[in-house]
Parts: C-alpha cells; structure tokens; sequence
C-alpha cells in the first residue's frame, strides 16, 4: 500500500508542477490564457499566467512537504471538481480536444482519492504492527 500512496503523490506533485511551469509560465499556452481571462478576468494575461503557475508550483511542493500529510489532498479534489464545473459552465468547447479540462482534472481527483484511501490503509497498517 505504501507503493501506492508514494506512486499518487508524486504523481499529483509532478502534474501540478509541469502545469505551473510549462504551459503557464514558459510557454503562455493559449488555452491557459483563455481560461485564464475566463475565470480570472480582473488580472492581465501575463500576471494571470504567473500567478496562476507559481500558485501550481507552491502547491507542488506542498503536497511534498507535508507528505505524510492527508489534508493537502482535499485542495486537489476541490481544485479538480471545483475548476471542472467551472468550465463546463463558461468554456465547453475545451472539452472536445483530446488533451481537456476534464481528463487531467479526473487523473488529478482519482489520483487523491486513491492516496487519501491508500493514507488510511497505510495508518492501519501502521497501527497493526505496534
């Protein structure tokens, strides 16, 4: 179970970290952009997509520091529904591409669930050996 919950961790980490760095912060991705202008409409472009990265980027590290910590996984399954319903709302049409809102903010759900249920399994298992 500790594979588990090691594997959804970093896995959430390294997706929340590429997000922040790569499409927002080096790339400018016109999807980021309109999503962006969407959601967050009072903020210019470019402080949106900084913001908005280095924002991914904290919270990758903080689901590393506080690893063994179940709470950060409630942001990522908030975040995921959360940004999904959003969208769905304002911006259908980013649902049709093959890469959309709705996959990787389903990985990213499904990915906590499993490590919050592996965090439990693995506290049990803990508290059988003592």
């Amino acid at each position: 179970m500790h594979e588990i919950y090691l594997i959804t961790r970093v896995s959430i980490f390294i997706i929340f970290f590429y997000h922040g760095l790569v499409p927002k912060i080096l790339f400018g991705s016109e999807q980021e952009i309109l999503m962006n202008d969407t959601l967050i409409p009072m903020l210019s472009e470019q402080l949106a997509l900084q913001l908005s990265g280095w924002a991914e980027i904290a919270f990758s590290a903080v689901v590393l520091i506080f690893f063994n910590s179940k709470w950060p996984m409630y942001p990522v399954l908030l975040f995921s529904s959360g940004v999904t319903i959003a969208l769905i709302l304002t911006l259908p049409v980013l649902f049709t591409d093959a890469f959309n809102p709705f996959t990787i903010n389903l990985s990213l759900f499904v990915l906590a669930f499993i490590n919050l249920k592996s965090h439990q399994a693995k506290r049990l298992a803990q508290a059988e050996i003592k």
